[in-house]
This record gives C-alpha cells, structure tokens and sequence, in this order.
C-alpha cells in the first residue's frame, strides 16, 4: 500500500475545498479557505484568544553579561501584558550568543525555568539566540478553572473561548512582540519550538502567527501533529482526563474523532509556505509516529498549491534514524522514546542551516 493510499484510507476532511464547495486552486482562493480553517481551529478545538487591544513591555529585571562562561549574554525579562481592563506578566529569559548579530532565534517553550530545558549552551554554541519561558508561568498546568496567569485575563465562555494551548501559543507571540525592535536578533528567522504538550502549543503558535519562519513540532502527538484519524496510541477520550481537559475549548469535547470538522493536516498547513519541522521517535506509540508522518503528507498540497515543496520523501514510511529535509516541512525519526533529546536538536539546527532559516 503507497503512503497516499494510507493517507486516503483516514478519510480525511478535504483541505482544499472550501465550505462552499468549491475547490482551492490558486493561492487567492487558499488565502480564502485558510481563514476558513483558522475559524474551525479556534471555534471546535483550541479556543479563540481575547479579543482584547493589548500592549506589551518587556522589562530586563537582571543581566547576566557574561553567561555560559562568556560565549553569550543572557537578560532575565519580565513581560507585562495589558489591556484596558486587565494587567498580566510572566518571566522569561533572552540570552544571545557574542559576536553574532543580529542571531537567529528560537522562542522555546518549555517545561522549566532553564533555558531550552538545561541545553541552552548547545543552542548558543551553534550561534542561535534563545527566549526561553517555562509555561507554567504563564498559565498554570492543572485543572484550575483557567483561574492561575493568564487564564484570568479576560472573560471566557465554555464554549470556544482558548484552552491552555491557545493561551501558551499566544503568549509566545507576545514575547515576540516584546522583543520586536531589537536590534540583536534576526526577526526574518525567528523560529517557535515546544516538545509533546508544548509541541502542539507551538504548532498553534506557528499556525496563527506568520512572523514565525519555522515551526518546530516535537513528538507532539494528539492535538499535535498526528492525525486523529485512524490514530493509535492517545486519542480525544484520552484528553477528556482532568490533567488536560482546559488544555482546549469545550466544543473539541463534542466529536469523536470521525466527526471532527477538521483533522491536524489542518493546522500543519497554517504554516504553508513557511518552514514546519516535525520530529518522531520510532518507540513513542502514545503519539503515533507514522500518523504525524501522514499528516505531514496531508498537509503538503498546501504547499505545493503555494509553490513550494512540501514533505519530500521516499514513498514508504522512513527507516529509524531517518531526516528529510528537503522540503519546506522536514521531518525526522529518531530511535527511542517520548523525550526531547540533544539529537532532536541537532537535526532542527540541521535542518535550518539548510534552509538558512
């Protein structure tokens, strides 16, 4: 069976078609359904953000101007988020490589206050800056009734107001406005990068804001980038659980997989003709390795219709230990299990060394 025969057998919803009907053919008319999918992302599975006019403010609460033993220098901000009814901030650390500027950047998500989760130096190293922000300063990851961060901020309804990835993918763009203006930093190569959880989180960021070059997706899973159709391993009767209910807008609570109005070929192609890098690992079956792969098979006629190359591959499912990273979505499988790895770092630098992204 060819990998568009699998693809076929998920019978997924039809990105290129618009919900009048018509098919999507020109890059115009791609403009048209992308909005479409923007809507039917934020109504039935994420969440709208606020609506609110907001400002950010970057503050640089401490300076440490000779980090990782003098190779970059690294601010410890706060951001402070206001609208004309409410105020937020979280923390947030920016360190930037010497010698390098303005240096390409990652926003990366992560799971602690250490910069890229305690590698940051490795990132440094091959000449990348880093806004790094643990999310959990952000809104808090269990069930609070969205009462902790960020999840104050506004009124919600039960409805399709944004669940917690929508509020840590906005976030991320919020640092990105916060630092909007510096002159250290390469603003046409800013990359979003979160891993499992966080993964999706960035899958979201890069899906609704386009100053994002590249959207790196780590073993990212349901609601991530593995199809829910024909899924194994987690699927939406998994995500019903306390532990991440909020983590989406209660409409996505209504579908079952087949009923969904959409499937995460959907989201990977927001990103089209930007740059999308998933990363798998060849034991992590609660993610479902080979329905990511799909899905970024799914997603690459979006691309194409844009003019680009999508997932450039061999037309079987990649050996372990494979990269692809021809197209404008690359993607890996690495051997192992659900772990964000050194490897998995190196082949997204890799990957945009190659593209100069």
């Amino acid at each position: 069976m060819t990998l568009k025969d699998e693809v076929s057998q998920r019978h997924l919803p039809d990105l290129l078609r618009l919900l009048d009907g018509r098919t999507v053919n020109t890059a115009e008319l791609w403009q048209q359904r992308r909005e479409e999918i923007a809507g039917i992302l934020s109504g039935e599975f994420a969440g709208y953000p606020t609506r609110l006019r907001v400002s950010t403010e970057k503050k640089v609460m401490r300076c440490e101007k000779d980090s990782y033993g003098g190779k970059a220098m690294t601010e410890h901000c706060l951001l402070i988020i206001r609208s004309d009814f409410s105020e937020a901030a979280f923390p947030f650390t920016l360190t930037i490589p010497k010698g390098k500027n303005p240096a390409p950047f990652f926003v990366y998500l992560a799971f602690t206050p250490s910069p890229a989760d305690g590698i940051g130096e490795e990132i440094v190293d091959a000449g990348y800056a880093l806004a790094s922000v643990c999310y959990q300063d952000i809104a808090a990851d269990y069930f609070d009734n969205h009462m902790t961060g960020l999840g104050r901020f506004c009124t919600r309804n039960p409805y399709d107001s944004w669940g917690k990835l929508r509020i840590w993918s906005w976030a991320a763009s919020r640092i990105l406005d916060g630092l909007t203006g510096d002159e250290r930093l390469d603003f046409e190569r800013a990359a979003v990068m979160g891993h499992s959880r966080l993964g999706k989180t960035a899958l979201l960021a890069g899906a609704f804001d386009e100053r994002f070059a590249l959207t790196v997706s780590c073993q990212s899973g349901a609601g991530g980038a593995a199809l829910f159709r024909g899924k194994t391993g987690e699927r939406i009767e998994n995500l019903r659980g306390e532990g991440s209910r909020l983590w989406f807008d209660g409409n996505f609570f209504q579908h079952s997989e087949e009923t969904l109005p959409f499937d995460q070929h959907f989201l990977l192609a927001m990103t089209a003709p930007r740059y999308l890098y998933v990363t798998s690992a060849s034991e992590d079956n609660w993610a479902d390795p080979k329905s990511e792969f799909l899905s970024c098979i799914a997603a690459s006629e979006a691309f194409e219709l844009l003019g680009t190359e999508g997932l450039r591959h061999g037309g079987e499912f990649p050996e372990t230990g494979t990269c692809l990273h021809e197209g404008h979505i690359g993607y890996s499988l690495r051997r192992g299990t659900h772990y964000l790895s050194r490897d998995d770092w190196k082949n997204v630098i890799a990957y945009r060394e190659k593209h100069m992204i």
